[in-house]
């Protein structure tokens, strides 16, 4: 599996990087391949009409076929709400694992959860994947773009947590008795290590189990 060469789709070079980084310190070759160049432009491509969206996405994941790619591994979780990747997978003929497959996965687990995201075009995504696997699911979600903005700018962690009030979004959560708290943003875990230092919530960063799915279909 060490030679297999994985794509990593993102919305912006950073947390494009972010993925690659992920996977390459598991020991697998991983390359970049944001869609976008910073997180505003990132929110505009996923407004476009659908299947403009998908016309593009084709488009890059022909480059990645053309690269010799193994599989893709979407780190994303706006970009993978915003379209569907099961399509462009059978369509295109590679496998493409997104946290979305991790969402399925979770909603069979719990039955009322919290969820942070970059913008609410992910919260509503997620929040409709969850309800559907599991009806008696609730999600309480919110979506901030500054969160991105100041992960992207390096501005320090705690700081980040401070200047956004995720504490007191922390006691909200608390409150109301969630059973988890979803990282619904791969930027997020730039700060989960302080913010798990808050609050005795189970915290939740789909990239580990994106990285089994993958590894799974990868020994196949």
């Amino acid at each position: 599996m060490e030679n297999k060469k994985i794509a990593v789709i993102a919305g912006t070079p950073v947390d494009t990087k972010m993925g690659a980084d992920f996977l390459n310190s598991k020991g697998l070759n991983a390359f970049s391949y944001p869609v976008s160049q910073d997180p505003r432009e990132q929110l505009l491509f996923q407004t476009l009409p659908v299947e403009q969206r998908k016309k593009e996405l084709l488009k890059l994941i022909s480059k990645i076929k053309d690269d010799k790619m193994d599989a893709i591994f979407v780190y994303c979780n706006s970009l993978s709400a915003s379209i569907d990747f099961h399509e462009l997978s059978n369509l295109s003929k590679i496998y493409i694992v997104t946290p979305l497959d991790v969402y399925e996965f979770l909603a069979n687990k719990f039955n009322h959860l919290g969820l942070i995201c970059a913008n609410n075009q992910a919260t509503g995504g997620i929040e409709k994947l969850i309800v559907n696997t599991n009806p008696k699911c609730t999600v309480v979600g919110l979506g901030s773009m500054t969160l991105v903005d100041n992960v992207e700018a390096e501005i320090p962690p705690m700081e980040i947590i401070k200047n956004n009030h995720l504490e007191d979004i922390i006691k909200f959560y608390e409150g109301i008795n969630v059973e988890a708290l979803i990282l619904g943003c791969t930027h997020f875990p730039y700060f989960e290590n302080e913010l798990k230092s808050l609050t005795k919530l189970d915290i939740i960063n789909p990239a580990e189990k994106m990285y089994e799915f993958l590894c799974d279909n990868l020994n196949k």
